[in-house]
């Protein structure tokens, strides 16, 4: 089948012009077709032109329209990793579903190191890696080989079959390494996590309470199954900080002092993260979360940091108006 648009929230089917005109055919160069794809596992469709120029009927006469090929990630029936080509609106689309496509496929065809990477974890991972959200230490270890892989995937993303053969060359190489190294941050972020869930139990004031209920939610958003990959490398180091925050601000919160401090300072970042919500939830249906708008929670991370746990550092330069600022240049 010929490949599907979406123009103006409308399903446009895209049509291959002749070179001669004539009543209802009008002149111009044939435009090459794009078939749709699913449930591919290897890398089978050629070379993806980066842009597609198309020619569509419009009324009584036509409009010239430009869409960008990639590949989307699916999951067969058996839970195989899959991936489907398409074609979207933005450059900005192609590039955030394009890269969990091309994930996908190198998570198809790359040896697993599930049993490898379960016999290797040392006695203290094994323990910490029981208290994770994922239901089972396999389906841990899977979302840690899924974020090792994310990792390797460079930021020019491959997009003919010898760039992806190439690729997955150099990802068969070097992934368990990676693995190694994304478990050793996950074994600090489970344990930690542990920590602050046990900080939360038991008794407290009133006073302290409200507080509380923000850490345990902030602890809620951050683990979760699936947290790994979708955290993604570069800011999955940054979870030891964040929740060695929630630690420090409950130590603070205890020894007492602070409460009024605290409460303003939340009611800042509450604020926020209610703006950075509806702005999520502003986004069509169907389409990506942009990446810009995905880094505004992770500033807001930071922002946390530097009010509840000044001492440990931010890794950005962070403030409210840094954090509207980006937000609007997000949504703008």
């Amino acid at each position: 089948p010929d490949c599907v648009l979406q123009l103006h929230e409308q399903t446009v089917q895209t049509q291959l012009l002749p070179l001669g005109g004539g009543p209802g055919r009008p002149a111009g160069p044939a435009v090459p077709a794009l078939a749709e794809r699913h449930g591919m596992t290897t890398w089978d469709v050629g070379d993806i032109p980066r842009k597609l120029d198309t020619t569509i009927a419009a009324g009584s006469g036509t409009q010239r329209i430009t869409g960008y090929p990639g590949l989307t990630a699916e999951t067969l029936p058996d839970g195989t990793p899959a991936a489907g080509l398409t074609v979207f609106r933005t450059e900005a689309d192609q590039r955030s579903a394009h890269r969990a496509g091309v994930v996908n496929l190198l998570l198809a065809q790359v040896p697993s190191p599930q049993r490898y990477v379960l016999d290797h974890l040392d006695n203290r991972e094994k323990l910490t890696f029981t208290q994770n959200p994922h239901g089972s230490v396999d389906q841990l270890v899977a979302d840690c080989t899924r974020a090792a892989v994310d990792r390797l995937v460079p930021e020019d993303l491959p997009f003919t079959a010898g760039e992806f053969q190439a690729l997955f060359t150099a990802v068969r190489a070097e992934l368990i390494d990676t693995v190694f190294a994304v478990t050793a941050v996950v074994e600090k972020v489970l344990s930690r996590a542990g920590q602050v869930r046990r900080e939360l139990k038991g008794s407290v004031s009133l006073a302290m309470a409200p507080a509380l209920s923000d850490i345990k939610a902030q602890l809620g958003q951050l683990i979760v199954p699936g947290f790994v990959a979708a955290t993604g490398w570069r800011h999955l180091q940054h979870l030891p900080r964040y929740l060695d925050g929630m630690l420090r601000r409950i130590e603070r919160l205890k020894a007492g002092g602070h409460l009024q401090r605290d409460g303003l300072d939340m009611a800042v970042v509450q604020s926020l993260e209610d703006d950075f919500d509806a702005a999520v939830a502003a986004v069509p249906a169907g389409r990506p979360v942009p990446a810009a708008l995905e880094e505004v929670r992770w500033l807001i991370e930071e922002l946390r940091i530097s009010f509840f746990a000044q001492d440990l550092g931010t890794a950005v330069s962070v403030s409210e108006k840094r954090v509207r600022q980006a937000l609007k240049q997000a949504t703008g």
